[in-house]
């Protein structure tokens, strides 16, 4: 009798480690070379007049400390990545709130109760060995509004995040694709990959709620 229980055990054991998934928490460090931003295909309504205007409300943003906001938030460095049981924050040292990326089986807010923020609504799942975010709920009049590669955001933007670990777990790679009809004439692509902050960084001066 005690070697059957032994053996559900066993099998119980192995069959959570198999289907456990990777850690993300640490610092993470951008380096020069960590960008690979490929220009974005804009739709025609969209002018160079409106690239500038939103260039200049992107600096403003920034000389009244405004809460950067995502996509920005996430090319400082380093990031403080912790993992949680029911959700993924994401800290930067900038002028920022954290990220919270749900994991508990949640949806999306209901847009029609929802308050836009500078980092949106975001929601996350497993693929195998990939963390996949979903975002949508973005504030387009707050925050940094930019995206990388050209355009910026608006209320229809739509952010999906794929998070690898590669190398031993030494290093992130990050994905990042945007999708917005009013803005893109297909997704923007653009992949970053960032390495370890060195041991003993400093953690960011910011108390989270247990998660």
């Amino acid at each position: 009798m005690m070697n059957v229980l032994g053996i559900i055990l066993l099998g119980s054991l192995l069959a959570q480690t198999k289907t456990s998934t990777a850690d993300l928490s640490g610092f993470w460090e951008l380096r020069f070379d960590s960008k690979n931003i490929p220009p974005a295909a804009l739709v025609s309504k969209v002018t160079a007049k409106d690239m500038e205007a939103h260039r200049e409300r992107d600096r403003m943003a920034i000389r009244w400390c405004n809460f950067l906001g995502v996509p920005a938030l996430m090319e400082q460095s380093p990031l403080d990545i912790r993992q949680g049981r029911i959700e993924v924050a994401i800290v930067a040292q900038a002028v920022s709130t954290a990220r919270h990326i749900y994991t508990d089986g949640r949806g999306h807010v209901n847009p029609d109760t929802f308050d836009p923020t500078t980092n949106g609504h975001s929601i996350g799942r497993w693929e195998g060995d990939t963390f996949v975010v979903d975002t949508i709920g973005f504030a387009a009049d707050r925050g940094i509004t930019s995206i990388p590669g050209g355009g910026y955001k608006t209320a229809d933007s739509h952010l999906v995040e794929r998070y690898r670990l590669l190398n031993g777990g030494n290093q992130l790679s990050v994905t990042f694709t945007w999708e917005d009809p009013n803005v893109l004439r297909q997704a923007a692509y653009v992949r970053i990959q960032v390495l370890p902050r060195v041991q003993g960084h400093e953690r960011a001066q910011l108390v989270l709620r247990s998660f």
